[in-house]
């Protein structure tokens, strides 16, 4: 089943209005995840999500939280595991479960404004510049990893202001985040930096203790990926989530 433009509405609305629910609001739901807010790549990983699991006969909740918190909480149990993560979080924190196929994907991107010069060839360069990111994200937080004076914010509309305002030279973050960011906060003078720092794929987690869905969700993740449906899905998201700003 391909999901229509009307279906993807759908999907985008319900994850761009999840609130913050007190538990008893999650007592019909099968699982009950989190994913970090405001981040585009976030969101559209909840509508995917959210169709898997259909397709799998399961309702789920994902509230956004900011990063850390969202790790906490999924990482102790108190949530049923995380929307979308990178790789190395599976490596480092032994309580959330990795689905083996990736369920998404992102760049790391720098951005910077457009009368600036920047010139980027790789990401061994991001020292030469004054930087600014997102705290609890964990792609930019590892490409950063051993740069000095990188600057940590709490959310994209204080990261791209200090890039606006010449108090940093590069804000870093997915590609899509970025985009959705500039759109919304109506800034046209910031562009991303080519090339792309860094393409990673981004997993679904659970909590250790609800690991037995694992092959289940798997086997319809991978059926996608393979037919190419879940690239279609995917793009629509995007499309349709830019689209919407």
């Amino acid at each position: 089943m391909t999901l229509t433009r009307r279906s993807t509405l759908g999907l985008l609305t319900a994850a761009a209005a999840t609130p913050l629910l007190p538990r008893t609001a999650f007592a019909d739901a099968a699982y009950n995840f989190v994913r970090i807010e405001g981040l585009a790549e976030q969101a559209v990983g909840e509508a995917l999500l959210t169709e898997v699991y259909n397709r799998a006969g399961m309702d789920i909740t994902v509230t956004a939280m900011p990063g850390r918190r969202a790790l906490i909480e999924a990482s102790n149990g108190n949530m049923d595991g995380e929307t979308l993560r990178v790789f190395a979080l599976g490596e480092n924190v032994s309580s959330l479960k990795r689905v083996p196929t990736p369920l998404s994907s992102l760049q790391t991107v720098a951005f910077a404004r457009s009368d600036a010069g920047v010139s980027l060839g790789s990401a061994l360069d991001i020292g030469q510049f004054s930087s600014v990111i997102v705290s609890g994200v964990l792609h930019t937080e590892a490409i950063t990893e051993g740069v000095s004076g990188v600057r940590v914010v709490d959310d994209n509309q204080a990261m791209f202001q200090m890039v606006e305002r010449g108090r940093a030279d590069i804000a870093l973050t997915s590609y899509l985040d970025g985009l959705a960011s500039l759109r919304t906060l109506g800034i046209s003078d910031i562009a991303n930096v080519e090339p792309a720092l860094n393409d990673q794929p981004l997993y679904h987690y659970v909590h250790e203790s609800k690991a037995d869905v694992i092959p289940q969700i798997d086997d319809i993740i991978a059926g996608l990926s393979a037919s190419g449906e879940l690239a279609e899905m995917r793009t629509a998201l995007e499309t349709d989530y830019l689209a919407r700003l």
